[in-house]
């Protein structure tokens, strides 16, 4: 962290003003996205209590590794590359800025993205749906606006809400067929006629890096995703109505278009720090 960083961290710390969650996002806007997403990666830090009260606690190092398969910094450079694609891409897709938005995170694990997205909205404008780590975020402070959902929603928990922004990072890159289609057609029923959704999908090199399928089974997911534009390893889950609704999944643009209609892709994105997830933009068809 570096001493502008921390000169501008103690001044918050001792301003009178800053006496809310709120007041403490707002006034963090003034730095850079990496300084922000640095600092909170350090919640609770006892050089900053009365900060360290209002923001969210992190979850430990073991934890963000048992949801994302990294941690701390690393996992952080992944975050923020997501985040910028989103903000740019969402910009030129719509001519307007994500500052005051109302934004879905559908599937938002521990909340390790919605922490950020607290740089362009309020808490009152930010949900979160997952059907797992809702417990999660509510340990680590993050209680206005984050609700259990289902593995195959036909609904959503957030009332009547139509969101200007959606986005789904690594959902759909493992979801099963059966539930790939139930969480896209349920999310064109929340999203704003001039909203967009931002996903993450698998190509099909990820195939090749997957420790846990064998060669044989690899040689039938490479050939699947090639002759049917979408491939599932399904993982050692419970079965949610006959199906297991969980794995892992690459699939094409293609099968996408072909199969929702009532969505039209509109950009893509990729970054070096994940090199095996694509960023799939998307707004909806009337």
């Amino acid at each position: 962290m570096s001493d502008y960083v921390k000169h501008f961290l103690n001044d918050l710390e001792f301003n009178p003003e800053i006496r809310s969650r709120a007041d403490a996002f707002r006034a963090l806007r003034s730095l850079d996205l990496d300084d922000v997403g640095e600092f909170l990666l350090t919640i609770p830090n006892k050089s900053y209590p009365k900060l360290s009260r209002l923001l969210p606690s992190m979850p430990s190092a073991e934890v963000q590794i048992s949801w994302t398969g990294n941690a701390g910094t690393a996992l952080l450079k992944q975050t923020t590359a997501f985040i910028r694609s989103v903000n740019r891409n969402y910009g030129r897709l719509t001519g307007r800025s994500l500052q005051g938005a109302t934004i879905l995170d559908y599937g938002c694990g521990y909340g390790r993205i919605s922490r950020l997205m607290y740089n362009f909205t309020t808490e009152e404008k930010l949900f979160g749906v997952d059907p797992w780590a809702i417990k999660l975020c509510h340990e680590s402070g993050l209680l206005t606006n984050y609700f259990v959902s289902d593995f195959l929603p036909t609904d959503l928990p957030v009332g009547p809400v139509r969101f200007d922004f959606i986005y789904a990072f690594s959902v759909f890159t493992h979801l099963s067929v059966r539930s790939t289609f139930a969480s896209l057609r349920v999310l064109r029923k929340y999203i704003a006629d001039h909203g967009v959704l931002a996903i993450t999908i698998r190509p099909i090199e990820y195939w090749q890096h997957d420790s846990r399928t064998s060669d044989a089974e690899k040689a039938f997911l490479l050939k699947q995703h090639q002759v049917d534009g979408f491939a599932f390893h399904p993982h050692n889950t419970p079965p949610i109505d006959g199906d297991i609704t969980y794995g892992d999944t690459s699939m094409t643009l293609k099968w996408l278009a072909d199969n929702f209609p009532e969505w039209s892709i509109k950009a893509t994105d990729d970054s070096p720090e994940d090199p095996l997830q694509r960023y799939v933009f998307l707004a909806p068809n009337s």
